[in-house]
């Protein structure tokens, strides 16, 4: 494990991409957390982040963990432009000749792609704590570790991510086509997800006769790869007391194990057909 991990490091830790992907994601991971203690404005109302929950615990996991997984495309960059240049350069063929086998040239990705969602899974840790400790109106060790799902949840969704990434550099190579096929697969989901939502309404009739629109739940296309992502680290907003007050509402939390099922699942399947591409096709 550490001759491939230094292997990796001699490879990337001076390579362009590396370097400016890594200091945008995790210069932009910092700074969200910092201004997450200051007053925005929200459609045009002034709001103080820290009075709305933002910085409390438990519900600190879930307001970072969302908004810095908005940021995770950095990260596959890095992914998407160090395997490409692995085939473009010939360096793949040449570590094979040098002794490296595909097994082991698939680990490297792999153990590269765990030490970079765990360092960031670490910093928001981190964070979270100076945050939270700082600023919110619980410190109780109750409150601190009561949601702390939420970490797990952003490794797993930062793992899934980057697998299916790789996945598609080794299947196509050329990074414009990846960029290409990740683009229009995300668009694929948006508009299935759509139709699906759209045709699962359905109206009936409260007890005054007025017409009400009900949405069926357990969407089939939750289960598609993004969407499944997306459910590892559900939306924040209700949790917002600003919200809460207009709404009513009140947030309940639960662990989504079916999607924690579906994005190891996953995982497993492009890990596994990046092994199948790896050597079943003549480089």
């Amino acid at each position: 494990m550490k001759r491939l991990i230094r292997i990796e490091w001699l490879k990337n830790y001076s390579y362009f991409p590396v370097i400016l992907f890594s200091s945008i994601y995790f210069g932009l991971v910092i700074g969200f957390t910092l201004i997450c203690a200051q007053t925005i404005p929200i459609f045009g109302i002034s709001i103080k982040l820290l009075d709305q929950g933002f910085l409390d615990f438990p519900q600190i996991w879930n307001f970072l963990t969302y908004f810095t997984a908005l940021l995770k495309i950095f990260l596959g960059l890095i992914v998407i432009f160090t395997i490409s240049n692995e085939f473009t350069s010939k360096m793949f063929k040449q570590n094979i000749i040098d002794g490296l086998s595909r097994k082991e040239f698939l680990a490297s990705k792999v153990l590269t792609i765990t030490l970079l969602s765990l360092l960031s899974t670490l910093v928001i840790v981190l964070m979270g704590l100076i945050l939270g400790l700082s600023f919110s109106k619980s410190t109780e060790l109750n409150a601190i570790f009561k949601e702390s799902y939420f970490v797990f949840g952003y490794f797993l969704k930062l793992f899934t991510f980057l697998t299916f990434l790789l996945f598609i550099t080794v299947l196509l190579k050329r990074v414009v086509f990846v960029f290409l096929t990740f683009f229009v697969w995300w668009i694929f989901e948006v508009i299935l997800t759509i139709i699906e939502y759209q045709s699962r309404i359905v109206e009936k009739f409260d007890a005054m006769g007025n017409r009400i629109n009900v949405i069926k739940p357990d969407l089939i296309t939750d289960f598609l790869p993004l969407n499944t992502m997306s459910k590892l680290v559900e939306e924040p907003f209700q949790r917002i007391q600003f919200v809460e007050s207009i709404t009513g509402g009140k947030f309940t939390f639960e662990i989504p194990y079916l999607a924690i099922m579906t994005a190891i699942a996953y995982s497993i399947l492009f890990l596994y057909g990046t092994y199948i591409i790896m050597t079943k096709r003549d480089w």
